[in-house]
């Protein structure tokens, strides 16, 4: 390794005064540090550079339980047991869709039912991608109660073994009122 060589004392006051006139790119909490006597700055060797933080790696989507344990519930933020470019293609409302259920409207004893059996019969129809429009709900009220409920009626054992994902849809099908409901493929 070669050492630097030393600067004399007027290449380290000019060094000092273009130091003090230059302003950082990034916005950085370290202060400018006021020079000392000029052989104390020329001893102290330059801060390295920080390198920019690795970008963070998309989790991993965890599969279903397996029959032995019971399922991990849902998360309308994840997308489970499916792979990349179709969790990409669902989110993005890239995946056609075959079916459109409505519950405006509906008590929520009522859409429960609903749900449940179009779910049953779009498996049954072999659709693979539907739309669940619950509705954004009232404002001042307590709104949203179809949407708040639709994750836990899909994450129920009944619905669970129809649902492979879903997802909020995008606005141009209903964006927070909807969702894309991705369903499993019959066993025969």
């Amino acid at each position: 390794m070669t050492k630097r060589p030393r600067l004399s004392k007027e290449d380290q006051e000019l060094w000092s005064r273009v130091a003090k006139s230059v302003s950082p790119l990034r916005k950085e909490k370290k202060a400018v540090e006021a020079a000392g006597p000029a052989e104390e700055s020329a001893a102290a060797p330059p801060a390295p550079k920080k390198r920019a933080a690795p970008r963070a790696r998309p989790q991993p989507l965890e599969p279903l339980a397996s029959p032995r344990r019971e399922p991990k519930p849902l998360d309308p933020s994840r997308l489970h047991d499916i792979d990349r470019r179709n969790a990409e293609r669902l989110r993005r409302g890239q995946m056609p869709i075959e079916a459109v259920l409505d519950l405006h409207g509906h008590r929520q004893h009522e859409a429960h039912e609903s749900l449940n059996r179009f779910l049953a019969s779009a498996q049954a129809a072999e659709k693979r991608c539907i739309l669940v429009i619950t509705g954004k709900g009232r404002i001042g009220e307590e709104s949203g109660v179809l949407r708040k409920r639709l994750g836990e009626w899909l994450n129920e054992s009944a619905n669970r073994a129809r649902v492979l994902a879903f997802a909020q849809a995008q606005p141009k099908h209903g964006g927070a009122g909807a969702f894309y409901v991705l369903l499993k493929r019959r066993r025969t």
